[in-house]
């Protein structure tokens, strides 16, 4: 085992992912026959294994198949997508590509651009996004990340990007000291070449758009009363939202002046922003339908527009203990992005940060101080959209009678509900994050970094706001778990085991192709990596399944119902001869 690693890894910063390449088609007669023969020898030797005949040197060759046939390791997209690149970014600017299976470092660059030099003295990397992912019409193209950089700490210097090849490492572009970077917006439209458009935005409140070409800019022109963000200004309390408003007065026709469309303005003297989270980008949901116990169907109230932000008490701002009970309190509130509109608010009187949260699909959880109770709290508000309330019949919603397929706008009256609960929790916690997959079926985990560098996996069946002492049995066949005040830790969640994540900073969560499947990735000064399966693996057998058996079994059947049936026929004929 090797002893040493890179020590950028014990820094990363931000984290993408990559599919790997699709495997060639096309092998020779000889290898087929090859692969066949090895296929049918180690199901007879599993076969053996399985009714305990096999020898010594059968057990021996079964583990060396086993070894041999492992594709955790392959350069090539698998079946299940499991096997991805994971690309880091580290404080220094360097760059890994880290494969899935094992772990190790497929490449690793420098980039030029970030290194140390008179024009860009204090270089620091910043974001890495998805550049370009191309699909089944042009997987000959390599997919690429972009890497946004700034030549020092403060908001005023100039940014650096760069364009890196996802399979080699190697730097296809890059662009230093244009202009400098505030925001980077990853907006949902792609070019002919399937690269994302991206908005910059910078300090002197413009916006540039990347890629440089016509082509996105006639995309963005089509997509201009589309396009919305917001920015916070911690220091001041303030929220505002944006839209593009026209071409920049200089003569660069990728630059955009920005419009502000709303603010929001928090007294000082009692409410300070420490917090703020919104919901993945590339979040799916399955549906928004919900069917209760009596059969009644709510619907949740789902826009990617959704901002929670989370404040607190000036005197309270600080570390646990800083502050009395009646000194402290914590404001939630849940804002429509694109209007500025509240959509909900609610206090929490003796509770102070440090605030963690995660958004997801309707729901968002989040963790905090409760001083009077000297204990850590998570609560959850979850919310409905009570305009499509004439749908709450289930068969309505079965035969297709339903007004789901209207159009939902955020500047329509919003006829929001909300559903909240908090219990007590035993643990600090760093950060927290909520499972991924493919199809949003499967059912979600809340992901909780606690303080003493592992990952806690809660299904969020235990943060349901719908739980109650004594739950009907209508509710029981639901799922609905009995109240209790506190939330619980048990210790086979550890989805670390035994091991820790030291320095813990972040988990990121990736779907992979097999819906029941959700991976993992947390870093700090450690790397870890797993896959899980919140509702098990309903949907794959296991690596050891004995196909051999399910045919002997089969064969076995079929022979069984053969000679019942002439067994039968005999029996019916001598019947008839009486």
């Amino acid at each position: 085992m090797n002893g040493s690693r890179e020590d950028g890894l014990a820094s990363v910063v931000d984290v993408t992912t990559s599919e790997l390449p699709v495997e060639k088609k096309g092998v020779s007669v000889a290898k087929v026959e090859q692969n066949l023969f090895e296929w049918l020898k180690g199901h007879v030797l599993k076969l053996k294994g399985t009714l305990m005949i096999a020898s010594p040197d059968d057990v021996a060759a079964i583990q060396a198949i086993r070894l041999r046939s492992s594709e955790k390791s392959k350069m090539t997209r698998d079946h299940n997508g499991f096997r991805k690149l994971l690309i880091v970014l580290t404080r220094a600017g360097k760059v890994f590509a880290l494969h899935t299976g094992d772990g190790r470092i497929i490449w690793s660059i420098l980039l030029p651009t970030l290194r140390k030099s008179e024009a860009c003295e204090r270089p620091v990397g910043l974001n890495i996004y998805q550049w370009q992912v191309p699909h089944h019409h042009a997987l000959d193209e390599n997919p690429s990340v972009l890497v946004v950089g700034r030549c020092g700490p403060s908001l005023a210097a100039p940014a650096v990007l760069s364009f890196i090849d996802a399979y080699t490492g190697l730097e296809v572009n890059s662009l230093s000291h244009a202009h400098t970077v505030a925001q980077v917006i990853p907006l949902p439209y792609t070019d002919s070449t399937e690269q994302r458009l991206h908005l910059i935005i910078d300090v002197n409140q413009h916006a540039y758009l990347y890629p440089r070409t016509p082509e996105a800019i006639d995309i963005l022109k089509r997509e201009f009363s589309n396009v919305y963000w917001y920015s916070v200004e911690s220091d001041n309390g303030i929220i505002r939202g944006h839209a593009l408003k026209s071409n920049c007065k200089a003569v660069d026709e990728y630059c955009f002046d920005l419009r502000d469309l709303w603010s929001i303005v928090f007294p000082s003297e009692s409410e300070k922003i420490i917090a703020t989270v919104t919901r993945k980008l590339n979040e799916v949901v399955h549906t928004q339908a919900k069917v209760m116990t009596d059969y009644d169907v709510m619907y949740k109230y789902i826009s990617k527009n959704l901002l929670f932000v989370a404040n607190a008490a000036p005197k309270a701002s600080g570390d646990i203990g800083t502050a009395t009970p009646e000194e402290a309190w914590l404001v939630i509130y849940i804002i429509d992005t694109v209007t500025g509109r509240i959509l909900h608010r609610m206090t929490h009187h003796g509770c102070q940060g440090p605030v963690r949260a995660v958004f997801s699909e309707n729901w968002v959880v989040y963790h905090y101080f409760n001083l009077r109770a000297h204990r850590y709290e998570m609560s959850v508000v979850e919310l409905y959209d009570q305009s499509r309330a004439d749908n709450k019949d289930v068969w309505r919603f079965v035969l297709g009678k339903h007004n789901l397929t209207s159009p939902f706008s955020s500047y329509s009256r919003p006829e929001v509900t909300t559903k909240s609960q908090s219990y007590f929790f035993t643990h600090s916690v760093k950060t927290l994050e909520v499972t991924s997959t493919t199809k949003g079926i499967t059912s979600k985990q809340v992901l909780i970094g606690t303080v003493g560098d592992q990952v806690l996996a809660l299904d969020k069946r235990f943060l349901d706001p719908r739980r109650t002492l004594n739950p009907s049995q209508a509710e029981k066949e639901e799922g609905i778990i009995p109240l209790t005040d506190s939330l619980p830790i048990i210790s086979q969640s550890y989805i670390t085991h035994s091991f820790k994540v030291e320095g813990l900073r972040g988990i990121v969560t990736v779907p992979a192709k097999l819906e029941s499947t959700s991976l993992i990735f947390a870093y700090g000064v450690d790397l870890f990596f797993t896959q899980i399966a919140p509702s098990r693996t309903y949907d794959s057998l296991t690596e050891d399944f004995s196909y051999a058996l399910l045919l002997l079994t089969i064969v076995a059947l079929i022979a069984a119902i053969f000679a019942t049936w002439v067994l039968s026929e005999r029996k019916d004929l001598q019947e008839k001869w009486k």
